[in-house]
């Protein structure tokens, strides 16, 4: 009897623990691009989706073309975000101001503005995101939204 009653305790404790949700955790992704006119531009996307439902996004864009660069624009937003199963919606609560930590001398403030404002209308126009979780593990996460593109983040892990 007592066995059985250390058992059902320690049952009871084991299956009381939180269920952890292999989503959180900082997710990120890159991708280049280089276009006819001969601009390059890497995009990162770094996804911190935290244990207490809240994320932080950032995308960071690098741009080229000859002697005109922009380097590390940030367009940073923040919001809620809830899983099931395999659905995981995202919602945009605040936009931050972009910034820019270098840019060459040739492009004007109004280039900046117009390529801030490109980043930024791709977070506003959609402050609700339903996506489906297609793939999920310890180090990779795909998801595919609304519309049917695919995205897949690889977990950024901590340094030693």
């Amino acid at each position: 009897m007592k066995q059985l009653f250390t058992f059902l305790l320690f049952y009871v404790i084991l299956h009381a623990q939180p269920v952890h949700d292999m989503t959180v955790g900082d997710w990120q992704t890159v991708t280049t691009t280089t276009s006819e006119n001969h601009t390059h531009v890497t995009e990162k996307e770094f996804l911190h989706l935290k244990s207490d439902h809240t994320f932080d996004i950032m995308i960071l864009v690098n741009l080229k073309k000859g002697e005109h660069f922009i380097k590390d624009l940030q367009v940073k937003a923040s919001g809620i975000w809830k899983r099931h199963i395999t659905t995981l919606v995202v919602v945009i609560n605040k936009i931050e101001v972009p910034f820019a930590k270098e840019v060459s001398k040739t492009i004007n403030q109004r280039s900046l503005e117009a390529l801030a404002g490109t980043y930024q209308a791709r977070l506003r126009e959609t402050p609700i995101r339903i996506n489906t979780i297609t793939y999920l593990d310890e180090k990779k996460l795909t998801i595919v939204n609304e519309k049917g593109v695919s995205t897949t983040y690889l977990k950024k892990l901590p340094q030693k």
